[in-house]
């Protein structure tokens, strides 16, 4: 199965290529005046449609310093199909994200320290390095809160 590898922190994430849009390079995020959580990262317009964005890596109060940032993404996810919001939405990251092939049998490894359960299905081992996969079904429901 293809997947996408997005960079975050404390582990990348990893998503089949049938969660996700369409990757976004160097976008225009416009920030919230008042964020009721840190994770929210603002809206941008993708398509004619104004999309919320979060920082999946902010989820888990690991989120990267202004200084470490570089080359800026947004993974646009599309609608989760049990989830009550079905709409478009963003996750920001920051470096590449790359396509890997997985098969079944992928290995399960244990969930680093800080990582919010509530956020994330499985934390797996790809091609030698570890990844996380989040529960898609708690993102839509944290999108609700834009």
């Amino acid at each position: 199965m293809e997947c996408y590898l997005i960079p975050a922190v404390p582990q990348p994430i990893l998503l089949p290529v049938e969660c996700v849009a369409e990757v976004v390079e160097k976008p225009e995020i416009t920030k919230l005046d008042e964020a009721r959580a840190n994770w929210m990262r603002g809206h941008f317009t993708w398509r004619n449609q104004r999309l919320p964005v979060m920082s999946y890596s902010a989820l888990h109060d690991a989120d990267l310093d202004e200084s470490k940032k570089r080359k800026s993404n947004v993974v646009v996810l599309n609608p989760v199909p049990d989830a009550v919001r079905k709409a478009y939405s963003g996750v920001v990251c920051y470096g590449d994200v790359k396509t890997v092939m997985v098969d079944d049998s992928l290995t399960e490894i244990d969930f680093p320290e800080g990582v919010d359960r509530r956020y994330a299905e499985l934390a797996v081992e790809v091609n030698g390095k570890p990844a996380l996969v989040p529960r898609l079904a708690a993102l839509a429901v944290a999108f609700s809160y834009f």
